[in-house]
């Protein structure tokens, strides 16, 4: 499912562009925009891409170059919150699990503290093993927004003009 086409003059695109530029020939760009899929990675940190329009070689060097990219690329892109929330939740899933093995050494390490150290260890380790349950749940539910926010992008191509948004400042040196 594809949830929105970028036009060659949004931020995005034109962040793509500046990446793909220098290793793709001019002679090789499309007289039109490039169009692009990108599909986020389920780890939030990449994006995917596949460039239609590029010979075959030119086009999985653009898409390894926008992969190499890495975070910068999923900031300008629209799945910036949901890879953001993916992040967020990992590191809350991870918390608990790294949580969870000390707390279930410790049950066996308080019995000789006595019964009643004994039972808060076991409950400490049971109200953290459903906070980790919990957690990997909200995780998985990320992942899988994250996963369906796969978009189009048209990159634009040397020569192509587009449109800057009014209000961008314009600085002359002089």
């Amino acid at each position: 499912m594809v949830s929105q086409v970028l036009t060659p003059d949004s931020a995005f695109s034109r962040a793509i562009y500046k990446e793909i530029r220098p290793a793709i020939p001019r002679a090789i760009w499309p007289v039109e925009a490039l169009r692009a899929t990108f599909t986020p990675t389920p780890d939030g940190l990449a994006l995917i891409a596949s460039f239609d329009g590029l010979p075959a070689n030119y086009a999985a060097l653009a898409a390894q170059i926008v992969f190499k990219a890495k975070v910068d690329m999923v900031l300008v892109s629209p799945v910036a919150a949901l890879a953001s929330a993916v992040v967020y939740r990992r590191r809350w899933r991870d918390t608990f699990l790294y949580a969870l093995l000390p707390v279930l050494f410790a049950i066996p390490l308080m019995a000789p503290l006595g019964d009643g150290a004994m039972r808060i260890s076991f409950f400490l380790f049971a109200l953290n093993s459903l906070a980790l349950l919990f957690a990997h749940g909200l995780l998985l539910q990320a992942r899988s927004r994250l996963l369906d926010g796969r978009f189009l992008a048209e990159i634009p191509t040397p020569g192509l003009r587009i449109k800057v948004p009014q209000g961008t400042p314009v600085h002359h040196q002089g």
